[in-house]
This record gives structure tokens, C-alpha cells and sequence, in this order.
């Protein structure tokens, strides 16, 4: 069911998806927690935390469906790379999924601004903000593991450095950068 979609694996196109919607509930539960922009945040916070929940499981049900085609085994370096990417993506879910049950609480017991403050106000806000933290640090961790699973399993890459291209003279130590004239 997760497989693909027009023959192309389902779980690179979901992810972006989740790499939106993850971060932007964590956004809207910040907004929330400011006591002048909580009315605006309700209907969003609630609807983009549910479809980010949503996205998650999907996303992470393609991609086990992922890891079945590609069946690396889990002794090589993509293999405990996706292995690792796996857990972190489960407890992703879990995070959001939590959070989204905070976003719906936080969404049904601020209907009535006037009596929406206070100590359930504070509560609520601490909830969403330590939710919205967890939630980036999570999204984060996953998307770090499994982008490295994609580009550079092995370790050997260090995209950082300035790359190493063989000069006209043969000098292979030279580093490519713009030179005027």
C-alpha cells in the first residue's frame, strides 16, 4: 500500500511532507503559547498538528516498505544507517502523535478565550513549547541519519571541505574556487 507511487518509491516524496508540516506544528504551538496570537493559532495549530501525525505514519509505513526493496543488510553501512534512521523515525511518531493529542486538548479548552488563562493557559503553553522543542530536535535527528544513509553511508565524503579537482598543471591538491582573470 506504501510502495510507490507512479513508479517511484513513496518514501522520498512523503518526506517532504513531514520535513513541512513537522516544524511548522511545532511553529504553530509557539504561536499558541502567545497569549495575543493564541485565537489566530487554534484552528491551524490543531489541523496542521493532526495532518503532521498523519504524514509521520504514513511516511514512516513507506518507508519500511523502502527498506524492503532496498534490503541492505543490516551489517553494512547503509544498513545500520537506515536501521538507526528507523528507530529515530519511531519514536518521531510517537512525539507527534503526542503532540498532536496536546494540539487537540489545547485547541478544545481555549474555545472560551475569557476563561482560557491562568494556570491551564500556562500548562497548556509549557506543554506545546517542551512539544514543539522535541519535536524539531526529533525531526532533526531523523532527517540527519537518514540523509546520511543517502549521501554518504560510508563516512568517506566530507562535503564540507572544499572539493579536489586535478588543476590543468596536474597539481591534484588544488582546491576549485572562483579565481578572477
Amino acid at each position: 500500500m506504501f510502495d510507490e507511487f507512479n513508479g517511484l518509491p513513496l518514501h522520498p516524496l512523503l518526506v517532504h511532507a513531514a520535513v513541512v508540516l513537522v516544524p511548522l506544528a511545532g511553529l504553530l504551538g509557539v504561536l499558541f503559547a502567545i497569549p495575543r496570537t493564541r485565537a489566530w493559532s487554534r484552528w491551524p495549530l490543531m489541523l496542521v498538528s493532526l495532518g503532521a501525525a498523519v504524514t509521520v505514519y504514513v511516511t514512516k509505513e513507506a518507508g519500511e516498505s523502502f527498506e524492503e526493496v532496498l534490503a541492505f543488510p543490516e551489517t553494512t553501512p547503509e544498513g545500520m544507517l537506515i536501521a538507526e534512521h528507523e528507530e529515530r523515525a519511531e519514536l518521531l511518531l510517537i512525539i507527534t502523535l503526542v503532540y498532536a493529542v496536546v494540539a487537540v486538548a489545547a485547541f478544545v479548552v481555549s474555545r472560551d478565550t475569557e476563561k482560557f488563562t491562568g494556570v491551564p493557559a500556562i500548562a497548556v503553553s509549557v506543554l506545546l513549547l517542551v512539544g514543539a522543542g522535541a519535536l524539531a530536535f526529533q525531526v532533526y535527528r531523523v532527517g540527519d541519519i537518514g540523509s546520511e544513509a543517502v549521501w554518504n553511508p560510508t563516512g568517506d565524503v566530507d562535503y564540507g571541505a572544499h572539493h579536489r579537482l586535478s588543476s590543468l598543471d596536474g597539481d591534484a591538491n588544488v582546491s576549485w574556487r572562483f579565481r578572477p582573470g
